[in-house]
């Protein structure tokens, strides 16, 4: 019964997203798909080239799917024509310029400056995870079906995470249909390496989950090699991931030790592990001289390199964070669902599992520590995704301990009150 019903909500999403496979990419996209040539044996241009193909086209048909539906241009429009060839020609001025320079290697595409360019280059996780799709289908549904098997496979992974808490049938299918329905599907179906990234962390998580239920050999390995698939799609994220973990489920050994609680065993071993992978993940980024803090904060305040670095970063930054969250604040207060969401979320989980819950919102930490370092109003809400995994897992734990509680409550019904003087049995004759 769970693998039908899986599979069927699976086919109506996958459905649902047929009704558009284009017109979906970012400009982070043209990176990915470039790298993505690259490693299929293409040479600098040429991938890049292509990758400017399909990211103009997606203009074309986003331009033109929006002024259809616009007052001012559904009378007469081109159907994106313009926007297309603006696209192609400043893409085209980018990338013919950049050919000449130096500073290009490896998997590093033409369209920005070579420092933009390599922060792209050092997620290769992404890009090879697309090369059968791109290769075989062409990038428009090679892209879209990557994006719809990461998507599923995550979903399914949220089943597994939940049935190992012991949540009921239904109950896990209705974290598939979150899952698909906030802010995790959407973001997962962009060609970008956020579905990828969410699918692998969720790995990451079912690995600490059968640890926490004492299946500690599997559980450990399972966590490694999922956290460790994330950080090659996205190391940052991933260690802000691990990193949140560990310290949360540390306050969670601290506060047990000191009301006199020896820590279970599993819970020990959790934060060992979690703390190991992200030292791991720094070691490994420091030792190859990967793209850290201080390249990330560059590139925010040079508008991706496109203006002249700050000389002083640190006042910059706090300014426009203070400002960004000003906003996000008003916004989350005027519309609340998200903190609405997010405290569902980790209600359910602290009721359900004390130890699953400080795992959940370590990771939910993550996604807004991940905003906080780019406090970005543009993005959207795609910096912040992990932070959407605790309502998915989080409300099906709650439905799940308020049905068991109903349920309890109706297999031992309190006796009824009665009001007033007793009046005695009738004697027998």
């Amino acid at each position: 019964m769970l693998l039908l019903w899986f599979f069927v909500f699976a086919l109506l999403f996958a459905g649902a997203q047929s009704a558009r496979t284009q017109g979906r990419a970012a400009m982070d996209t043209r990176q990915y798909l470039a790298h993505s040539y690259m490693l299929q044996g293409l040479g600098r241009q040429e991938a890049s080239r292509r990758a400017v193909d399909y990211f103009c086209d997606s203009v074309r048909v986003r331009s033109a799917q929006h002024d259809s539906a616009d007052l001012a241009h559904y009378r007469e429009h081109d159907e994106g024509r313009t926007a297309e060839r603006e696209c192609r020609r400043t893409m085209g001025e980018r990338v013919a310029r950049n050919a000449g320079r130096t500073g290009f290697s490896g998997y590093m595409a033409l369209f920005s400056d070579p420092r933009m360019s390599e922060i792209f280059a050092t997620r290769p996780g992404y890009p090879l995870y697309t090369v059968p799709f791109v290769s075989g289908l062409g990038p428009v549904v090679g892209l879209w079906l990557a994006a719809v098997v990461a998507t599923v496979a995550a979903s399914g992974l949220v089943v597994l995470v939940l049935r190992a808490l012991g949540v009921s049938v239904p109950l896990a299918l209705t974290g598939q249909v979150l899952y698909y329905a906030l802010p995790t599907g959407q973001e997962s179906m962009l060609p970008l390496c956020e579905g990828l990234l969410l699918c692998l962390l969720l790995a990451g998580v079912l690995g600490c989950v059968r640890v926490l239920r004492g299946r500690v050999g599997s559980g450990t390995t399972i966590a490694v090699l999922g956290f460790a698939g994330a950080a090659v799609v996205k190391y940052a994220q991933t260690l802000l991931a691990v990193a949140g973990i560990a310290v949360v489920t540390a306050v969670l050994l601290c506060a047990r030790r000191l009301r006199g609680e020896r820590p279970p065993r599993p819970e020990r071993v959790l934060l060992v592990t979690t703390a190991a992978l992200a030292v791991a993940i720094e070691l490994v980024v420091l030792a190859y001289g990967l793209p850290s803090t201080k390249a990330s904060l560059e590139e925010l305040l040079s508008v991706h390199y496109t203006r002249r670095p700050v000389a002083d970063p640190g006042p910059e930054f706090w300014r426009l964070s203070l400002a960004f969250w000003r906003e996000w604040l008003r916004d989350a207060l005027a519309q609340p669902l998200v903190l609405l969401l997010l405290g569902c979320g980790a209600w359910g989980a602290f009721r359900h599992c004390r130890a699953f819950a400080c795992l959940l919102v370590g990771v939910a930490l993550a996604g807004l520590a991940n905003q906080a370092g780019h406090p970005e109003v543009s993005v959207g809400p795609r910096l912040m995704v992990m932070a959407m995994l605790l309502p998915v897992c989080g409300i099906p734990l709650l439905l799940e301990t308020h049905v068991r509680r109903a349920g309890a409550r109706g297999r031992n019904p309190a006796p009824p009150s009665r009001a007033g003087r007793r009046v005695p049995a009738p004697a027998s004759r």
